[in-house]
């Protein structure tokens, strides 16, 4: 297992490195996220984020840390900026694998790890800087912890909290229900819920203690001006994940898409075969419904929906037998991938289109 999950590092780690620093920041997201851990480098105000000059309490700092960690040990510039998202491609790449092999077997689990390291949506990710690809890294760490070693998933999931806060709970319920509620462990519901929030609570207490109206904005902005209300004003309509969440998930998740839409006909059986094929299939759907019917909608919000569905698509090709994208396209793909990140890379840094300062 383990020189299948290396392979599969290595792959997602060239893949996500490559002319990683050419292209330019682009829009207002990038050139914020690198000032704020800039800034945190420049003024040792590691705890609270700052953005021209005002606290920036929407996320907590972890994204900022491995920027600012990055940037000490690579230099401050845009291949410095966007090396984490990378390692933590890579890192998701080889997760999946491990989870792969360890519910269906060898061969599954280096065809997880390399269906999501190819595929179009998560390998554009990587090359963003984003706090979403360092989080569907905890998510699936947590995952991969789930299914070894249950109580360690709790500090993956925490530091998915200290990451992009309550975006990782959808990701969670369906290991919470099927690892102890269904279960009724109480105790180590409890005993998880406790390392939860020793890892993941001092930082929300410490900023509330220093600003005290950061509970009430946090909540009203963050929680329910995402969920329920038209606060961001991100493709809020009913019709808006037609046009925003599908493409990504058909044309968008070459080849996952191409192997599911073979081999979708056998989902209802291969369902059936076992209780963590299904804790599977949650951990794709539940997140997909929130995301659905949330009223902030962004691309990259559904980035965790794609490690579930390299998984699945994986065991439904071991079940029916049926592999598709033959290796011959697999070679092909990998290729146009990469030519397409150098060649877009290159006209970007010559043209710096949809630059903001």
């Amino acid at each position: 297992m383990r020189n299948s999950v290396f392979k599969i590092f290595i792959l997602a780690l060239v893949l996500g490195l490559w002319f990683q620093g050419t292209r330019p920041y682009m829009g207002r997201d990038e050139h914020r996220y690198t000032e704020i851990a800039r800034n945190m480098l420049s003024s040792k105000s590691f705890l609270i984020p700052y953005w021209k000059g005002h606290p920036h309490l929407t996320k907590p700092p972890l994204f900022y840390w491995t920027i600012a960690l990055s940037y000490r040990v690579f230099g401050d510039n845009r291949w410095g900026a966007r090396v984490p998202n990378a390692l933590a491609f890579a890192i998701t790449a080889a997760a999946l694998a491990a989870i792969g092999k360890r519910l269906f077997g060898e061969g599954v689990g280096l065809r997880t790890g390399s269906l999501y390291a190819t595929t179009l949506t998560p390998f554009v990710a990587a090359n963003i800087v984003t706090p979403d690809t360092l989080l569907v890294m905890w998510e699936t760490l947590g995952a991969w912890a789930f299914f070894r070693v249950p109580h360690l998933a709790w500090v993956f999931w925490a530091l998915a909290f200290m990451t992009k806060g309550t975006a990782v709970l959808p990701v969670m319920l369906p290991f919470l229900w099927y690892g102890w509620v269904k279960r009724r462990d109480w105790q180590g519901l409890f005993l998880g819920a406790l390392v939860f929030l020793i890892i993941a609570l001092p930082w929300y207490l410490y900023v509330q203690f220093h600003f005290p109206y950061f509970w009430e904005v946090f909540l009203k902005e963050q929680v329910t001006g995402r969920l329920f209300h038209n606060y961001f004003h991100r493709n809020s309509a009913w019709y808006a994940p037609f046009y925003l969440y599908l493409p990504l998930l058909t044309v968008g998740a070459v080849p996952i898409f191409l192997s599911l839409l073979k081999n979708g006909r056998s989902l209802g059986s291969f369902l059936k075969t076992s209780e963590k094929v299904r804790i599977v299939a949650l951990w794709f759907l539940v997140p997909f419904t929130v995301f659905w019917l949330a009223k902030s909608r962004l691309p990259l919000y559904i980035l965790p929906l794609f490690g579930p569905l390299s998984l699945l698509a994986a065991g439904l090709e071991l079940q029916t037998g049926n592999r598709l994208p033959k290796k011959a396209f697999m070679l092909f793909w990998v290729g146009l991938l990469l030519a397409i990140k150098a060649g877009s890379s290159i006209y970007l840094k010559a043209h710096v289109i949809f630059h903001s300062p």
